[in-house]
């Protein structure tokens, strides 16, 4: 199990620039295995995890195969004034009304939401509606931004929390990630208009 530089067992300072390369790393050692089909490999992200994830398949579209990302934060920058709500007229992301005069001092932004447009491949995203860390809305604005990617799909589950959502989700939690593996990997023949709508009817609203 990889642990990020800083991270459980693992020596080094945690940075934005060093986790990436991290999960660069790990991709490269999946690639070179031979017990997995490596033309099937998808990125799961949980929170921090979330916005590592993305910055991996934007960065490796013909090496990551799809995306699922759960509860995941917009950027840190949005987080800051989350935390510390005074802060939040002097950090902030793109879509903050302050002066954002305090930005240059974060040193790991994380700004999941200018990327997320940019990745071509398939996104599962999976909020959990009582998230008490990362507000439910930056899954949301994260999807809205994404969404021109007619194979990106948002799956809420009511009762879940930051940490417990796949707990909680239960049966429809692991068969949400099931339906979407089946459908979306390898890729469908023909046209992908409606592809969205089908799908989240059939498991968005349950």
């Amino acid at each position: 199990m990889l642990s990020y530089r800083g991270y459980g067992a693992s020596d080094g300072n945690p940075s934005q620039h060093g986790i990436i390369k991290d999960a660069e790393a790990a991709l490269q050692h999946l690639l070179q295995r031979t017990d997995i089909d490596t033309s099937r490999i998808v990125v799961f992200g949980r929170s921090l995890g979330g916005a590592v994830g993305a910055a991996l398949g934007k960065n490796n579209p013909e090496k990551v195969s799809a995306l699922i990302l759960e509860n995941t934060f917009t950027s840190v920058l949005d987080m800051a004034g989350v935390l510390l709500p005074f802060l939040k007229w002097f950090i902030g992301g793109t879509d903050s009304k302050g002066p954002r005069i305090l930005n240059c001092l974060v040193r790991s932004p994380w700004n999941t939401i200018d990327l997320i447009d940019q990745i071509e491949q398939p996104i599962l995203f999976l909020s959990g509606s009582r998230d008490e860390m990362v507000p439910p809305s930056h899954m949301h604005r994260l999807y809205e931004k994404a969404k021109r990617n007619l194979r990106c799909f948002f799956v809420e589950f009511p009762t879940g929390t930051h940490m417990d959502t796949w707990y909680v989700g239960g049966d429809r939690y692991w068969q949400t990630i099931q339906h979407f593996l089946v459908k979306e990997l390898p890729n469908r023949e023909g046209s992908e208009e409606g592809l969205r709508d089908g799908w989240e009817n059939e498991w968005g609203n349950q």
